[in-house]
């Protein structure tokens, strides 16, 4: 720690802990609401896939296909949009937590931060870049999309 007259006051110190322990509370909360958008999305792509390989082949009227595949590239793109904003929620909460953590003066090793954290990078590090769950979540979606939507030009083309 830095010298007394860098030191918040008792009042201002109490009040960023509170405001701490709601942010991270917060990110978890908001977390929950990723995975479970994300869960979701994945549903209601087995239920097109199901309506749509209702017999157990490709459907002898196109414009089944054409209905189900264009409700799966509207619904995903609406994922990737709920997604987003889901995770953009996720994003500030953990930057608030960031900022908490830096005006507290916390010891590196035991913020919860993982710009702070030294020992993240370490642990993250060893995740490829493209395998994280964030992005994951958002590639998924845009590739649902990307399917159905080709799924959509060969039923065109079928009918």
């Amino acid at each position: 720690m830095s010298s007394n007259k860098n030191r918040l006051p008792s009042l201002k110190r109490n009040e960023l802990w509170s405001q701490l322990s709601n942010a991270i509370n917060m990110r978890s909360a908001q977390d929950q609401v990723l995975w479970s958008i994300f869960g979701t999305f994945w549903a209601a792509n087995a239920i097109l896939l199901v309506a749509l390989f209702t017999t157990g082949t490709m459907p002898q009227d196109s414009s089944v296909g054409i209905v189900v595949s264009s409700v799966g590239t509207f619904l995903s793109l609406i994922w990737y949009a709920i997604q987003a904003r889901a995770l953009g929620h996720l994003m500030r909460h953990e930057e608030l937590i960031k900022r908490i953590e830096k005006e507290l003066q916390f010891d590196p090793n035991y913020a919860i931060s993982a710009d702070i954290n030294p020992t993240s990078d370490k642990i993250l590090g060893k995740v490829p870049k493209l395998l994280r769950a964030r992005i994951l979540m958002n590639i998924s979606s845009i590739i649902g999309a990307a399917i159905w939507a080709v799924a959509f030009v060969l039923f065109i083309r079928r009918g």
